[in-house]
């Protein structure tokens, strides 16, 4: 196991960056700050004892847990427009309000022998200093690649064409 102060359960090192992950998508994508995001984390999955690489979590990526997270599992958070009228679904609570926002890529330094290669962390840069105080960037990281965006969709595209990953699709 991976110990870490973070969260209530226990991760391996890949289950610890598939929840880092989950956590930049919540402070991205939603109105909420990393302490709220990591206490809706740990709510969320507070029956969990451990989230292991090939746990049934891996079977949503991390904007689908973000998704379910903020929304509630019995949101249907996925219809949308008249698809929620015709179901009867309420609206469902906002985004993050669109602004011109500075996304940052910050990669560790690796050693090719002994460490994981992808680890990476792709956020605004105001939430950077708050990721390593909270003991989710371990070790030497240095800032690769920046982009502006007015939302973290297009921030992603952008990163996306960047790595050369082909085109970004919400999970939507």
């Amino acid at each position: 196991m991976y110990k870490n102060k973070v969260w209530a359960f226990n991760t391996d090192y890949s289950s610890f960056l598939y929840c880092r992950f989950i956590l930049i998508d919540l402070i991205s994508r939603f109105p909420v700050n990393q302490s709220e995001a990591i206490n809706l984390m740990n709510y969320f999955w507070r029956n969990v004892g451990e989230v292991i690489e090939g746990d049934m979590v891996y079977h949503g990526i991390p904007e689908f847990w973000s998704c379910e997270m903020y929304w509630g599992n019995n949101s249907f958070w996925w219809k949308k427009g008249e698809e929620r009228i015709k179901y009867s679904q309420t609206e469902l609570k906002p985004l993050r309000s669109d602004k011109e926002t500075k996304y940052e890529l910050w990669e560790p330094h690796i050693n090719y022998s002994t460490d994981f290669i992808d680890d990476y962390v792709f956020a605004e840069n105001k939430e950077i200093k708050e990721l390593i105080d909270n003991q989710l960037m371990i070790g030497q990281y240095w800032k690769k690649w920046e982009v502006s965006a007015p939302n973290y969709r297009a921030a992603l595209q952008a990163f996306y064409h960047y790595k050369g990953w082909g085109e970004y699709q919400e999970e939507r």
